[in-house]
């Protein structure tokens, strides 16, 4: 073959030609997210956030409410949780669903870029057109931008940064000089969504080092200006995550504690599993950071030393555990290291959420989209040996400098789908000129490229297709219980509890299914079947303030006042206590003669739940009638249906011992 530009199928198309195909591309990734909404859209879990899709939840409505953000300990960034809390407001009801469907254009749109990407790698508009096509029929990333994740956002912006590098490479004069400043800040800017990308900030150097050898000249070293663009970037950031820190913090991070569980010794390198259960109150936090703080603190007071309520102290403790499990068994900690660069390879998508696996069977769209990561893993070799004879090289290098600087960031923590989906546009951008060049080779009849091409094809397959490790997939105990949480959150309980039970079959340890078993069970009224369980999750975990609560409303529905009395302050009394069983006790205090008693548990309560509590309000009311004062307990009684008025008629109907429904 003559080192010519590479023209595939005799000739490229033109540029119009070019905007035209990149019309009916985006027409074609709208086309499968609309069809993949459509159908998730009926499925049980579409819009109950869990997990961590609840932490965004739960931080966006924060930033709505105008809450105090430094109960989230400066864990995560607030530029996704910002993005939602926008949704939420211009979607009111339907916030949720406005911001899945931006998250599906954001995925089109990263399509096109990559189509963009690969045309100006190949210097070919229709290996640009193959890539952002093997992007757009994938299904990993249709999934993720189904969910309150920030995967689709942070993943749309990694690829402007990259075409903006690419675009400041080829630009000289004051005009790159901009270009690169935009780079940095664009990189720093991004890593307010996932710090992860912050690892990219070294392309900068990496770029000014191989001009300045090229050529000896003050303009090669501008790529630097882009490290200054990511310092501007970052300073105004700093106040920014300063609202949940309590310091100046450019990026929250959680490396620490992620390095520590990626590469302790008891790391399998594909599942981050806690050695603890961790409990919080009511409101959902991020169980992650509740473990890492909680056992920095008790470290900290077992060395006699006050913790620092200091994001970052607690992640330099838990980074020097990590180099201390790493230093205590260097060759099982270099095996780990060996087992991850492969698990990079491995086709299977490991879950850290809920298994892709699981939802193939839910959803047809998941099954029939045809590109997995072993199609992006052979397409590579034919891609770089392409881009490297007929490309442009310095392209090349930016995107696998990416690729596999990304991809070592993340075998130095865990590989996990979502950390690894990143990676999947820079891939597709190589992959798209890898299918045109082996397609291209076949049809000219180069036969020795081809089989070339094809040993290289067949070598990445036998890499990525078996477990040659023997890795161990979580079962789907996880996700059946997600579903079943679903369910009962919509009210469909019978599904709710075949799917639980299908959860705990897989898992009969989890404390956490059995807790959600019995909270179905309590629903149906089944309040015998509920204690039972209850009091199964408890011998497991006997400090969880919630199941404390809730065994105490089972024994109350089977009759057993005192004891669901005692369930209920065992639950005030755990660290966090349960807001929740403070309304428990003054119930049962109520209903057993006791009106003084229940207005000092209310106060407890008030000092617990911030702001007015429509419950709390129909409790005091019913005090204020039982002593006589109506003009007071109306007053009360009205304010609470204000603010909840199914709440407020429950509360008062179990407070004056009237039948009320669980």
């Amino acid at each position: 073959m003559t080192d010519t530009p590479f023209i595939p199928f005799g000739k490229d198309i033109s540029a119009n030609a070019f905007k035209k195909y990149l019309v009916y591309l985006f027409l074609l990734g709208l086309i499968v997210r609309m069809g993949y909404l459509a159908e998730h859209a009926h499925a049980p879990s579409y819009g109950v956030p869990t997990l961590d899709q609840k932490y965004y939840d739960t931080v966006a409505k924060m930033l709505l409410a105008g809450d105090d953000l430094h109960r989230l300990h400066g864990f995560r960034p607030l530029l996704y949780p910002m993005f939602v809390a926008v949704c939420y407001k211009l979607g009111g009801g339907h916030g949720i669903d406005l911001t899945v469907a931006a998250q599906h254009l954001f995925g089109v749109l990263t399509g096109v870029l990559v189509a963009l990407l690969g045309a100006r790698l190949f210097r070919h508009r229709v290996s640009g057109l193959a890539g952002g096509t093997l992007y757009l029929l994938a299904p990993l990333p249709l999934y993720f931008e189904g969910e309150l994740l920030v995967e689709s956002s942070y993943t749309l912006m990694i690829c402007l940064g990259l075409l903006f590098v690419l675009q400041a490479a080829g630009t000289e004069g004051g005009k790159g000089v901009w270009l690169w400043l935009l780079c940095g800040a664009m990189t720093v800017l991004t890593a307010q969504v996932r710090p992860n990308i912050l690892i990219f900030m070294a392309v900068y150097p990496l770029l000014a080092g191989r001009r300045w050898w090229r050529a000896q000249h003050v303009a090669a070293l501008l790529p630097l200006l882009g490290l200054f663009g990511g310092v501007v970037m970052g300073i105004p950031w700093g106040f920014v995550n300063k609202m949940q820190s309590g310091h100046f913090q450019v990026v929250p991070t959680t490396g620490g504690v992620n390095l520590y569980l990626g590469n302790r010794r008891t790391a399998s390198g594909v599942r981050m599993e806690l050695d603890r259960l961790v409990n919080y109150d009511d409101r959902h936090e991020d169980s992650v950071e509740v473990w890492a703080r909680q056992g920095y603190e008790a470290a900290m007071r077992a060395q006699g030393r006050q913790p620092e309520a200091d994001p970052r102290a607690v992640s330099q403790y838990w980074t020097r555990r990590a180099i201390a499990e790493i230093k205590a068994d260097p060759a099982a900690w270099l095996r780990l290291m060996v087992k991850k660069c492969w698990l990079t390879l491995w086709n299977a998508e490991v879950p850290t959420l809920q298994s892709f696996a699981f939802l193939q069977t839910e959803y047809v769209w998941l099954r029939i989209l045809p590109v997995r990561w072993v199609v992006l893993l052979m397409l590579a070799p034919a891609g770089i040996w392409a881009a490297a004879k007929w490309g442009r090289r310095e392209v090349l290098i930016v995107l696998l400098f990416y690729a596999s600087i990304y991809s070592a960031a993340n075998i130095a923590f865990f590989i996990v789908d979502r950390y690894r989906y990143p990676v999947w546009p820079a891939m597709a951008a190589i992959g798209g000129g890898g299918l045109v060049a082996f397609v291209e080779t076949i049809r000219q009849g180069r036969w020795r490229q081809t089989i070339g091409l094809a040993a290289g094809m067949a070598l990445m397959a036998a890499l990525s297709l078996p477990n040659w490790y023997g890795a161990q997939l979580p079962s789907f105990g996880l996700d059946y219980r997600l579903r079943s949480v679903a369910w009962y959150e919509k009210g469909h309980l019978p599904e709710a509890l075949r799917d639980i039970d299908r959860s705990v079959a897989l898992d009969p340890g989890d404390v956490t299914a059995l807790h959600q078993r019995g909270n179905v069970l309590l629903a149906l009224n089944r309040f015998g079947e509920a204690r039972q369980d209850y009091e199964h999750a408890l011998k497991i975990n006997s400090d969880d303030a919630g199941l404390w609560n809730n065994y105490g409303i089972a024994l109350d529905g089977l009759g057993r006042t005192n004891e669901a009395l005692l369930a209920f302050r065992r639950a005030t009394e755990c660290h966090p206590p349960s807001p929740s069983a403070f309304l428990g006790v003054a119930f049962e205090q109520i209903r057993s003669g006791h009106p003084d008693d229940a207005a000092v548990t209310l106060d407890q309560f008030d000092k617990q739940e911030k702001g007015s509590n429509a419950m709390a309000l129909a409790i005091r009311s019913v005090i204020a009638r039982q002593r006589g004062d109506a003009a007071r307990a109306a007053a009360l009684e009205q304010q609470a249906r204000a603010l909840d008025p199914a709440a407020a008629a429950w509360a008062i109907e179990r407070a004056t011992n009237k039948p009320a429904s669980h």
